[in-house]
């Protein structure tokens, strides 16, 4: 269900959360189902329980995620509206980012824009389980 970038610079749980709100977006997670608990998915990813606590609690704070006492975490019923917002806006602000720093960098425009493609053949090739070149 979700993946860990151990190579990433991106805290797991951020990942946790990110992949989360992606599965809510493209309709994989819908209002009121159940997401795993905080253990089996710990354990599933390897991760200490208090990463994925902490993306739960931040979900929670978010507003996607209800907590029912002894029962777990649900999605909540405007999980799907509340997942959208920012969805391509943060994407937007992420890449501007990026941007950014390759200008600062010097990087051309033609450059960053072959860094993206190779970027996306490489992601691509690993989700269909290809080894990397």
């Amino acid at each position: 269900m979700i993946r860990i970038d151990t190579a990433s610079f991106t805290p797991f749980y951020e990942q946790v959360k990110a992949q989360l709100k992606a599965r809510i977006r493209g309709g994989l997670l819908r209002p009121g189902d159940a997401l795993p608990s905080i253990r089996d998915l710990a354990a599933s990813l390897l991760l200490n329980p208090n990463t994925v606590a902490r993306a739960y609690r931040e979900l929670e704070q978010e507003g996607l995620v209800a907590t029912r006492k002894g029962k777990g975490c649900f999605l909540s019923e405007s999980a799907s509206r509340l997942a959208g917002r920012g969805g391509l806006e943060g994407l937007h602000r992420r890449l501007d980012d990026a941007i950014a720093e390759a200008e600062s960098m010097d990087v051309p425009p033609d450059q960053l824009k072959d860094l993206l493609d190779q970027r996306l053949r490489l992601r691509s090739r690993e989700r269909h389980g290809r080894k990397k070149p």
